[in-house]
Protein backbone atom coordinates (compact mmCIF):
# COMPACT_ATOMS: atom_id res chain seq x y z
CA UNK A 1 0.00 0.00 0.00
CA UNK A 2 3.00 2.53 1.05
CA UNK A 3 4.45 2.28 -2.58
CA UNK A 4 1.12 2.50 -4.13
CA UNK A 5 1.04 5.69 -2.05
CA UNK A 6 4.66 6.66 -3.69
CA UNK A 7 3.56 5.89 -6.96
CA UNK A 8 0.80 8.37 -6.73
CA UNK A 9 2.54 11.31 -5.20
CA UNK A 10 4.93 11.10 -7.80
CA UNK A 11 2.34 10.95 -10.46
CA UNK A 12 0.94 14.22 -8.71
CA UNK A 13 3.97 15.86 -8.46
CA UNK A 14 4.77 15.27 -12.12
CA UNK A 15 1.55 16.52 -12.75
CA UNK A 16 1.91 19.79 -10.97
CA UNK A 17 5.14 20.54 -12.59
CA UNK A 18 3.46 20.16 -15.86
CA UNK A 19 0.71 22.72 -14.70
CA UNK A 20 3.18 24.66 -13.36
CA UNK A 21 5.43 25.02 -16.47
CA UNK A 22 2.03 25.42 -18.11
CA UNK A 23 1.16 29.12 -17.16
CA UNK A 24 1.05 32.23 -19.04
CA UNK A 25 2.28 34.96 -17.40
CA UNK A 26 0.53 35.34 -14.16
CA UNK A 27 -2.15 33.36 -15.55
CA UNK A 28 -2.32 29.68 -14.96
CA UNK A 29 -5.68 27.77 -16.04
CA UNK A 30 -3.59 24.72 -14.11
CA UNK A 31 -3.96 26.33 -10.84
CA UNK A 32 -7.47 24.20 -9.43
CA UNK A 33 -5.44 20.97 -10.54
CA UNK A 34 -2.11 22.09 -8.77
CA UNK A 35 -4.24 22.73 -5.41
CA UNK A 36 -5.67 19.35 -6.08
CA UNK A 37 -2.89 17.27 -6.23
CA UNK A 38 -0.66 18.73 -3.62
CA UNK A 39 -3.34 18.68 -1.22
CA UNK A 40 -4.18 15.26 -2.24
CA UNK A 41 -0.29 14.10 -1.97
CA UNK A 42 -0.43 15.94 1.77
CA UNK A 43 -3.07 13.90 2.40
CA UNK A 44 -2.00 10.73 1.18
CA UNK A 45 1.56 10.97 2.73
CA UNK A 46 0.21 11.81 6.08
CA UNK A 47 -1.82 8.86 6.31
CA UNK A 48 0.75 6.45 4.88
CA UNK A 49 3.33 7.70 7.11
CA UNK A 50 0.92 7.56 10.61
CA UNK A 51 -0.35 3.88 9.34
CA UNK A 52 3.83 3.42 8.38
CA UNK A 53 4.49 4.30 12.20
CA UNK A 54 1.74 2.51 13.94
CA UNK A 55 2.47 -0.86 11.98
CA UNK A 56 5.68 -1.46 11.24
CA UNK A 57 8.08 1.55 12.93
CA UNK A 58 6.83 1.07 16.63
CA UNK A 59 7.79 -2.57 16.52
CA UNK A 60 11.03 -2.32 16.04
CA UNK A 61 14.05 -3.03 17.82
CA UNK A 62 17.75 -2.51 17.35
CA UNK A 63 20.03 -5.70 17.83
CA UNK A 64 23.01 -4.14 19.81
CA UNK A 65 25.18 -6.92 19.41
CA UNK A 66 25.30 -7.49 15.96
CA UNK A 67 25.24 -3.48 14.91
CA UNK A 68 28.51 -3.71 17.43
CA UNK A 69 29.54 -6.39 15.47
CA UNK A 70 29.77 -4.53 12.83
CA UNK A 71 31.03 -1.71 13.70
CA UNK A 72 33.80 -3.20 15.31
CA UNK A 73 34.32 -5.44 12.29
CA UNK A 74 34.18 -2.40 9.92
CA UNK A 75 37.91 -1.85 8.46
CA UNK A 76 37.09 2.23 8.56
CA UNK A 77 37.78 2.32 12.57
CA UNK A 78 41.44 1.50 11.80
CA UNK A 79 41.75 5.25 10.97
CA UNK A 80 41.76 5.92 14.67
CA UNK A 81 45.08 3.95 14.87
CA UNK A 82 47.10 6.74 12.75
CA UNK A 83 48.08 8.45 15.54
CA UNK A 84 49.32 5.55 17.32
CA UNK A 85 50.96 3.38 14.47
CA UNK A 86 50.97 5.64 11.34
CA UNK A 87 48.97 5.57 8.49
CA UNK A 88 50.90 3.05 6.52
CA UNK A 89 50.86 0.31 9.44
CA UNK A 90 46.89 1.44 10.15
CA UNK A 91 46.25 0.70 5.86
CA UNK A 92 48.90 -2.80 6.48
CA UNK A 93 46.55 -3.48 9.37
CA UNK A 94 43.21 -3.29 7.71
CA UNK A 95 44.06 -5.07 4.48
CA UNK A 96 44.93 -8.16 6.73
CA UNK A 97 41.92 -8.01 8.38
CA UNK A 98 39.66 -8.17 5.69
CA UNK A 99 41.87 -10.85 4.05
CA UNK A 100 41.62 -13.14 6.94
CA UNK A 101 38.58 -12.21 8.20
CA UNK A 102 39.57 -10.54 11.81
CA UNK A 103 38.89 -7.83 13.91
CA UNK A 104 41.43 -4.53 13.59
CA UNK A 105 42.09 -5.47 17.68
CA UNK A 106 43.45 -8.74 17.17
CA UNK A 107 45.30 -7.86 13.85
CA UNK A 108 47.01 -5.10 15.67
CA UNK A 109 47.87 -7.06 18.71
CA UNK A 110 49.12 -9.58 16.42
CA UNK A 111 51.55 -8.04 14.80
CA UNK A 112 52.84 -6.95 18.35
CA UNK A 113 51.97 -3.07 18.35
CA UNK A 114 50.94 -3.40 21.96
CA UNK A 115 53.82 -5.73 22.75
CA UNK A 116 56.02 -3.12 21.12
CA UNK A 117 54.83 -0.67 23.02
CA UNK A 118 53.18 1.51 20.54
CA UNK A 119 49.89 1.77 22.59
CA UNK A 120 48.84 0.20 25.65
CA UNK A 121 45.82 -2.36 26.29
CA UNK A 122 44.14 0.69 27.76
CA UNK A 123 44.88 3.22 24.61
CA UNK A 124 43.75 -0.06 22.72
CA UNK A 125 40.63 -0.15 23.89
CA UNK A 126 40.05 3.30 24.22
CA UNK A 127 40.91 4.19 20.93
CA UNK A 128 38.51 1.20 19.23
CA UNK A 129 35.81 1.53 20.94
CA UNK A 130 33.26 2.20 18.44
CA UNK A 131 30.42 3.91 20.94
CA UNK A 132 33.00 6.65 22.18
CA UNK A 133 33.27 7.24 17.76
CA UNK A 134 30.37 7.98 17.47
CA UNK A 135 29.33 10.11 20.05
CA UNK A 136 30.01 14.16 19.87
Amino acid sequence: ALLMVCAQVVGNDAAIAWGGASGAFELNIMLPMLGSNLLQSIGLLANASRLFAERLVDGITADEARARAYAEGSPAIVTALNRYIGYEEAAKVAKQALAENKRIRQVVIERGFVRDGKLTDEQLDEVLDVLRMTQR
